[in-house]
Order: C-alpha cells, then sequence, then structure tokens
C-alpha cells in the first residue's frame, strides 16, 4: 500500500503556520504596548503644558491686581520677584533650584489636575519705560504727566503626572505705571 507511509509534510506546514501567527500576534502586542505608552506621555506632556499655562496666568493676575514697587524685585529672587541676571550670565529661571517647591525662587500656582507636583512661576521686571522711549504712548504728554510702563517677564513651570513631563513658559507682559510724582 503506497498511502501507508507518511513523510510529515502537513506537520511541518502547520508547525510554519502556526509560527508564523505567533509572530504576528507578538508583533500586535508589542505596537500595541507603544501605541498606550505613546497616548500615556502625550497625555502627559498635555497635562504639564496645562498647568503651565495656569501658572502663567497666575503670574499675570498677580501683576494686574498689585502695584509693582521696584524694591520688591531683587537679584536674589524674594518671593519669586526677581530683577533679570546681568549680562553675560544664565537667566534665573534656567536654574534648577529656582523652581524648588518651598523656595523663595518662584511662587506657587494652584494645583493642577492630574499633575504631580503644583506648577510654579517667577517674574523679572525687565525694565521701565518713560516717555518718547514708550512705544505703549499713543499720544504725546507734558513731562510732568508722563506715563511709565514697566516691562516684566513672566516664566512658568508646570508638571505633568510623571516627574519627566514639564513644560516652561514666558510671556512679556507690560503694567503702566503712575507718573513718579504721584502717591
Amino acid at each position: 500500500m503506497r498511502g501507508s507511509r507518511q513523510h510529515g509534510i502537513a506537520l511541518f506546514i502547520s508547525l510554519v503556520i502556526l509560527m508564523l501567527l505567533t509572530i504576528a500576534g507578538v508583533a500586535a502586542v508589542q505596537t500595541t504596548q507603544l501605541q498606550a505608552r505613546v497616548a500615556r506621555n502625550a497625555h502627559d506632556n498635555l497635562v504639564a503644558l496645562q498647568a503651565a499655562e495656569q501658572a502663567l496666568g497666575e503670574g499675570e493676575r498677580f501683576l494686574m491686581a498689585s502695584r509693582p514697587d521696584a524694591a520688591r524685585y531683587t537679584s536674589a529672587g524674594t518671593d519669586g520677584l526677581w530683577r533679570p541676571a546681568d549680562f553675560g550670565q544664565d537667566p534665573v529661571w534656567q536654574a534648577e533650584a529656582v523652581w524648588a517647591a518651598g523656595g523663595s525662587g518662584s511662587r506657587q500656582a494652584r494645583p493642577a489636575s492630574g499633575a504631580i507636583a503644583a506648577p510654579r512661576y517667577l517674574i523679572e521686571w525687565l525694565t521701565t519705560l518713560t516717555g518718547p522711549d514708550n512705544p505703549h504712548l499713543l499720544e504725546q504728554s507734558t513731562v510732568a504727566s508722563v506715563p511709565r510702563t514697566a516691562i516684566f517677564r513672566v516664566t512658568a513651570r508646570g508638571f505633568g503626572a510623571t516627574r519627566y513631563s514639564r513644560a516652561q513658559l514666558q510671556s512679556t507682559f507690560a503694567v503702566r505705571l503712575p507718573p513718579e510724582n504721584s502717591p
């Protein structure tokens, strides 16, 4: 009888097909895991960006609500209020120690939803513009009532759901100051 001898080709083909299906399944699982990590990281970065935007807004609202006093803005950065770094020195917002929780280098903003830490901000008084150097002056005025404008840089740092995600934003903000001879 010829049919009684088997060569095992069907078993070999079945094993090859099973191996190909296993490889395809493992690749699909790895791709799914990678996509989940990418989505998690994108969400984490979005949380950090939203926290930084929130802190930036709080810094700007602080400037609008308070009457700027140049004496409060020092090179030591008391309570997050700074004078800018001298020419050739690194800006204060680049130092990690400035952003430490509980320190006086930056101010804590409202905690953000989903963030690992509360966002922080600091404010630098960059310059004061007066008279003809003031691009915000729309009309001519006498020297006695020349409007003054203070220019500030607000830097905010927000954190995501992990310590690896953070976002940093800056805005330049102008505040009109009262004339020098007013109380």
